[in-house]
């Protein structure tokens, strides 16, 4: 009768924790994860009816095994590398490819909107529908940021949504320090980092809005949650690193993403240099100077409530400084010891995604987002012109992106007409392509057509990784790439045909290409 009773209170407590598991998942949940999913549908429309980014023709070039082995796995992106074996073996096509793994993104990406969206009403609940929609609101341009848009540019979008899932899960686990929490912290942090090291700046950054909404005025607590978040990061840092180290030992392949630790002080003083321009630009993924614009209104509002609520329990003002800083901070830290892509958004997820964090805060720790006074109703209004213009941009750069495209396509076939002439008036068949790096002279890079300059926008016929790629794709002339010897730029240079910015001589195509 003991073990009856044992087991029966066993099965009692299993079936309970089922119904909790099926609470947290309602059927308002589900209905609205399909709203905004639809919603992100159509925002993402141009993309998802077909669009090429660099490095899709690169891996139309290499081939799916070549491209998995030399670049993701090499790279440590175990999981990016299994999706392109898998995309080898089942050999789909480079279009479909792309659909899948963008779909999927946008996917993962939602359930993380509805995630954080969960994790902010457990520390303040809307009252009623208005709030409903604030929460979600700022849910989705916390994560569907700015400079989130140009992690949905490449096919490895679904490992970069992937990773900040993984991220946000893990930060609230760290601050909830329920049962076991740095081991489950510790290994959803490692996972993250394995699909996607350049995100690991938004676990810093959640870690520190969790710990400000969850502990109130509890200083020590928060300082030491941010301490065993950089210990954690570290850790899951130090794992992937000895993946990219065995990957590179049974591959023999060296790998420099991480750079070296001895770097890091350089790296540092060259970064807060260039601070300012990342924050004035935003990669070119946002209005120029909108980001300061924004802040400063948001600053204004955050000083005015202060000055009406000066009390020792209300430290609005001093949360808002720390979450700025530990943002901007965070974006930063992935290139402390390598400066490679510093200037792109997949790197700057957290300075992005700043504004919503900040609206976050004022959500759960103010009456800002309430609409009862005029300052409630400008931060309203701050937050839905923020919301409005992020949306508009998303359209604006996809578009953008579409153009390239049409224009990436027309260039390559005046190369190809180009080609052909060569070949009848000397006979000589053309079957090499010689890349030819030229720098001080990025905006070559770009259509002289196109005013942006993010990575939306750029030409993959000037690129140093792609422009073989996008030949051999739009031509199917299957161009062999050679590299460049000394002697044979010297004598490229000599004949150069600057207009065009390639020629053919012997059995080889020179093309220049920029550095970006």
């Amino acid at each position: 009768f003991i073990n009856y009773d044992i087991v029966s209170k066993n099965k009692n407590k299993r079936i309970k924790r089922k119904e909790t598991k099926m609470k947290k998942i309602s059927k308002k949940d589900i209905i609205t994860y399909l709203i905004t999913f639809l919603l992100t549908c159509i925002v993402f429309l141009p993309l998802l009816t077909g669009h090429y980014a660099s490095d899709s023709y690169n891996i139309y070039n290499l081939g799916y095994h070549d491209y998995a082995i030399r670049y993701s796995l090499n790279d440590g992106r175990i999981f990016m590398s299994i999706l392109g074996l898998i995309a080898d073996k089942i050999n789909i096509s480079i279009n479909l490819f792309i659909f899948i793994t963008l779909f999927c993104a946008l996917l993962i990406s939602n359930i993380a909107v509805i995630k954080l969206s969960k994790i902010i009403k457990k520390y303040k609940q809307p009252t009623n529908i208005f709030q409903e929609i604030i929460v979600m609101i700022i849910s989705y341009i916390t994560i569907f940021n700015f400079m989130y848009l140009e992690n949905m540019y490449f096919v490895e979008c679904i490992v970069m949504a992937a990773s900040i899932l993984l991220f946000l899960t893990s930060a609230d686990i760290l601050v909830e320090k329920n049962s076991k929490y740095l081991i489950k912290s510790l290994t959803l942090a490692s996972l993250g980092v394995m699909f996607y090291q350049g995100t690991v700046g938004m676990f810093f950054t959640l870690v520190c809005l969790f710990t400000i909404l969850k502990n109130k005025n509890n200083i020590k607590q928060m300082i030491i949650d941010l301490l065993k978040s950089g210990i954690i990061a570290a850790i899951a840092i130090l794992i992937d690193l000895l993946t990219i180290k065995i990957c590179g030992n049974i591959l023999g392949m060296y790998q420099d993403r991480y750079g070296s630790i001895s770097n890091i002080f350089n790296n540092i003083n060259f970064l807060f240099y260039v601070l300012p321009d990342i924050m004035q630009t935003a990669c070119h993924l946002f209005p120029k100077n909108a980001l300061y614009i924004f802040l400063g209104i948001l600053t204004i509002i955050v000083v005015i409530y202060q000055t009406k609520n000066i009390t020792k329990e209300d430290n609005t003002i001093i949360y808002y400084l720390a979450i700025l800083f530990v943002a901007i901070a965070s974006s930063l830290v992935i290139n402390f010891t390598t400066l490679s892509s510093y200037d792109t958004g997949r790197l700057k997820d957290s300075l992005g995604a700043m504004i919503g964090i900040v609206f976050c805060l004022l959500y759960v720790k103010t009456n800002l987002l309430d609409n009862k006074t005029k300052l409630s109703k400008i931060t309203i209004l701050t937050l839905l012109v923020f919301s409005i213009i992020n949306i508009v941009n998303y359209e604006n750069l996809m578009l953008v992106h579409k153009e390239v495209n049409k224009l990436e396509k027309k260039e390559v076939q005046e190369l190809d007409e180009y080609i052909s002439q060569y070949e009848e008036n000397t006979g000589i068949k053309i079957d090499k392509v010689m890349k030819v790096p030229v720098r001080g002279d990025s905006n070559k890079a770009y259509f002289k057509s196109i005013k942006n300059k993010s990575t939306y926008a750029r030409n993959a016929l000037r690129l140093y990784w792609s422009a073989d790629g996008i030949i051999n794709f739009y031509t199917q002339r299957n161009l062999e790439n050679i590299r460049i010897t000394n002697e044979q730029y010297e004598d490229y240079l000599q004949n150069e045909d600057k207009q065009r910015g390639y020629m053919c001589i012997g059995d080889t195509l020179y093309i220049n290409v920029y550095i970006t």
